[in-house]
């Protein structure tokens, strides 16, 4: 009996480590070591480097006694999930709001009927008192009550209907999930760019990180421009972070020039895409590729858009029907 309990007590050990071996950073993707400090998002789930949270010592002390670790009075949320929290309070505030006005609009309807039934019972007492003299008015007067009864009935089914027919706030906070899953995935590319065809499948880490920094000081980028260097699971791929937006931009504009190379004719260099921007692309390459076969000129892709360029000198016009965030590269497939 002892021997089993211990041999549990290892596998749930076991399990724990796998867990937190397998935990990666909400915001450079890095894994996290045994020493390493994190905090945890107690709207998305990711956690994060103190670094990557900025998130000082004293903060990371306070949450680690009051917050998820410890009392739960102090939540601790990261940037991209603090603004879709507000905007889901603001939503949940509207909808609170629309919820007090229809029941006032009850409670109004509710009187109306608690008068019209006091009314009906005001006319029976009096032609009980005086029945021939009433016979005639009550019949006129109980009926168009009782019309305006039924009227009244038929408003509150269909209030109630519309309040059944209200978008209910589970509803709302799933799509507000979707919408901070996306941000969230944007803001971790926006400095990412994926090189394809440069590493062969049996290079080490070592290796992969100098063909990297070599590619790149052709383009006049120094090694310390270089964020992180990580293999993707098609191990021809190599998704490479820097530490700036404009060295990325830099960096895609000149990629052409890996073509007049004899080094680097056969590599490709495009942005991290997520697949709903990956799609986006596709769809805009389809639509310029039918509108090519159909006998149009001049047509190019630029910055997500589907443009006709009129001449050498004059401004490209948007012909797109469909626009994208994202601008597309020489390499880049769906």
């Amino acid at each position: 009996m002892a021997t089993q309990t211990r041999a549990k007590s290892r596998e749930s050990q076991n399990t724990t480590n796998k867990e937190e071996n397998e935990r990666t950073c909400g915001k450079c993707d890095g894994g996290f070591d045994k020493e390493d400090k994190a905090v945890l998002c107690d709207i998305c789930g990711f956690w994060y480097h103190l670094t990557c949270a900025n998130v000082d010592r004293d903060l990371y002390t306070a949450i680690q006694r009051f917050g998820h670790n410890g009392s739960g009075d102090l939540p601790w949320r990261c940037r991209v999930c603090k603004t879709f929290a507000a905007q889901m309070f603001s939503e949940m505030m509207n909808m609170k709001q629309n919820q007090m006005k229809i029941e006032k609009s009850m409670n109004e309807i509710k009187e109306k009927v608690n008068n019209n039934e006091r009314d009906i019972r005001e006319i029976r007492m009096e032609r009980q008192g005086n029945r021939e003299e009433m016979e005639t008015i009550t019949q006129g007067a109980a009926a168009e009550i009782q019309d305006k009864f039924i009227q009244e009935i038929r408003e509150i089914k269909d209030r109630i209907d519309s309040m059944e027919t209200q978008p209910a706030v589970g509803k709302i906070s799933e799509d507000i999930q979707k919408e901070i899953n996306v941000a969230v995935q944007r803001e971790k590319r926006k400095n990412r760019i994926v090189i394809n065809g440069l590493t062969a499948a049996e290079d080490t880490y070592e290796e992969v990180w100098g063909k990297v920094e070599q590619l790149l000081q052709k383009f006049t980028i120094p090694p310390s421009d270089i964020v992180q260097v990580v293999r993707l699971n098609d191990r021809r791929y190599v998704s490479v972070e820097l530490h700036r937006n404009e060295t990325k931009a830099k960096l895609l504009k000149r990629s052409k020039e890996l073509k007049e190379t004899t080094q680097y004719t056969n590599i490709y260099i495009r942005a991290d895409l997520t697949y709903a921007q990956r799609m986006e692309g596709k769809q805009l390459r389809e639509e310029m590729r039918k509108r090519l076969n159909s006998g149009e000129t001049n047509l190019k892709i630029i910055r997500g858009k589907l443009v006709k360029v009129l001449d050498s000198t004059g401004p490209p016009q948007d012909t797109s029907t469909q626009q994208s965030g994202q601008p597309r590269f020489r390499g880049e497939t769906a």
